[in-house]
C-alpha cells in the first residue's frame, strides 16, 4: 500500500504556495504516494485540477471573508480536519501558510501522525499585520516535526525573530516547471497582436496580485520616469485585484501615463505573456521566495526586483538582473532604464537567468528534497 500524505492549505486559489503544492502533488500522487488535499476555504480554481488528477479534495467549508466575519467557523473547520486525519490515518500531514499551519499541526499531533510538516513561505511580516497569527505560528512551530522554508532569508528571519529550533528547519527552494516556457516560443507575435502592441514596443511585465505590499504604487511612479525616457514602453500589470485597483488607476491618471499601463487582471496565459515581454519587474515590499522571479528567469527575461526576502538568492545582481532597495521608485526607474538602454546586455542576462533556473530551481530538485524529508521516517 502506498503511504498517504495529507496536504493542508488555506485555499486553492492561484498563489505561490498553492503552485508549489500543485507541482509537488502532481509528481507524487499515484506514483509513490496517495495524496489528499484539505483546503480551509471551499472551491478555488485549483480544485478541479486536483480532482482531475484523482486527488481527493476536502474542505473546511469557509468562504473568503469568513475568518473576519465569522471566526467561529474556524473551530468547526478544525473539527472537520481532525476527523479527516483520523479517517485517513496519513503517514504525513504537510501544511502551508499561516493559521492553517496551526490547525494542521494541531490535528496531526492529536492524531499522532508520524510526521507533521509545516512550511513557512514568507518572512514574519504577516504577524505585524495580523498580531493574532504570531502565537499561532509559534505553536505551529513547536508542534511541527520539521519546518520547510523556501529561502535562506526566511530561515534567518524565523531564527532571529521567533527563536525556532534550527534542527527542525529544512531549506527547499521553490521549483519552476520550464515546459510551458519552451512551448510558447512562437506565441510572442500573437500575444502582442492580441494586446494591440507594436513589434517595437518595449514591454515591461509585473506579475503580482494587486495588494499594497506588492509595490505597484512604487512601480507606477517609476513607470512615469521610464516612459519620459522611452515613450514606446508599456507596463503590463498581471494579477487579481485585491481591492486597490481603483487607487492604482487613479495614480495612473494623475501621473498621465494612461497609454503606457495595462491592467490585465488574472490571466491563464502567463508563460506566453512573459515570453512576449522584455523585462520582468517585481517591486514588492516583502517576499519569501518569488515564483514569479523563477518563471521570469525560465522565460529568459532579465529581472529587476527589490531586495526583500529571498529575491537576492534568485536574482544575481548585475549578472541576471538588478536587485534594488524596496520602496524606492527612482532606483527602480534607473535600473529599468539601464536595461532598456542596452538591449543586448538585457538579452544576455535573460539567457543567464534561464540557465540558472534550469540548474538551480528545478521541479526535480524540489520534489527530491521533499521525498527525502518524507522518507526520514518509516512510512510503511
Amino acid at each position: 500500500m502506498k503511504p498517504t500524505i495529507l496536504f493542508v492549505i488555506g485555499s486553492l486559489e492561484i498563489g505561490g504556495a498553492e503552485k508549489q503544492m500543485q507541482l509537488l502533488v502532481g509528481q507524487l500522487h499515484g506514483r509513490r504516494h496517495c495524496c489528499h488535499v484539505y483546503s480551509l476555504q471551499s472551491g478555488g480554481p485549483l480544485k478541479k485540477w486536483f480532482e482531475d488528477l484523482g486527488v481527493a479534495v476536502f474542505s473546511g467549508g469557509l468562504k473568503k471573508d469568513d475568518i473576519a466575519k465569522a471566526p467561529w467557523k474556524v473551530v468547526l473547520a478544525e473539527w472537520r480536519l481532525l476527523c479527516l486525519v483520523h479517517e485517513l490515518n496519513p503517514s504525513v500531514v504537510h501544511c502551508f501558510l499561516p493559521l492553517i499551519t496551526f490547525m494542521g499541526s494541531l490535528a496531526g499531533r492529536i492524531a499522532r501522525v508520524p510526521l507533521v510538516v509545516t512550511s513557512r513561505r514568507a518572512l514574519g511580516t504577516h504577524q505585524r499585520r495580523h498580531p493574532v497569527l504570531r502565537p499561532l505560528d509559534h505553536v505551529a512551530a513547536r508542534l511541527s516535526h520539521r519546518i520547510t522554508v523556501n529561502s535562506q532569508a526566511v530561515w534567518d528571519d524565523m531564527v532571529r525573530c521567533e527563536n525556532v529550533d534550527v534542527s527542525k528547519l529544512l531549506l527547499i527552494y521553490n521549483g519552476v516547471d520550464t515546459r510551458p516556457f519552451r512551448a510558447t516560443l512562437f506565441c510572442v507575435k500573437d500575444v502582442r497582436q492580441d494586446l494591440d502592441l507594436k513589434k517595437t514596443t518595449k514591454l515591461m511585465i509585473v506579475i503580482a496580485n494587486l495588494i499594497p505590499y506588492k509595490g505597484h504604487s512604487d512601480l507606477l511612479r517609476a513607470a512615469k520616469e521610464v516612459v519620459e525616457r522611452f515613450p514606446d514602453t508599456v507596463f503590463l500589470l498581471v494579477g487579481e485585484d485585491r481591492g486597490i485597483q481603483w487607487e492604482l488607476e487613479q495614480d495612473v491618471a494623475n501621473l498621465g501615463i494612461g497609454q503606457s499601463v495595462r491592467f490585465l487582471g488574472r490571466r491563464d496565459d502567463v508563460p506566453a505573456l512573459l515570453k512576449a515581454s522584455d523585462i520582468s519587474i517585481l517591486p514588492s515590499h516583502e517576499e519569501g521566495f518569488s515564483n514569479v522571479i523563477l518563471e521570469s528567469m525560465a522565460a529568459g527575461l532579465p529581472v529587476v526586483a527589490t531586495d526583500v526576502g529571498g529575491n537576492r538568492e534568485a536574482v544575481l545582481d548585475g549578472i541576471t538582473g538588478w536587485v534594488i532597495p524596496p520602496e524606492d521608485p527612482r532606483a527602480l526607474a534607473a535600473k529599468i532604464i539601464d536595461l532598456l538602454k542596452d538591449p543586448n546586455r538585457a538579452e544576455e542576462w535573460g539567457r543567464r537567468g534561464r540557465e540558472r533556473a534550469n540548474q538551480m530551481f528545478t521541479v526535480k530538485k524540489m520534489v527530491a528534497a521533499h521525498l527525502d524529508l518524507y522518507g526520514s521516517i518509516d512510512l510503511s
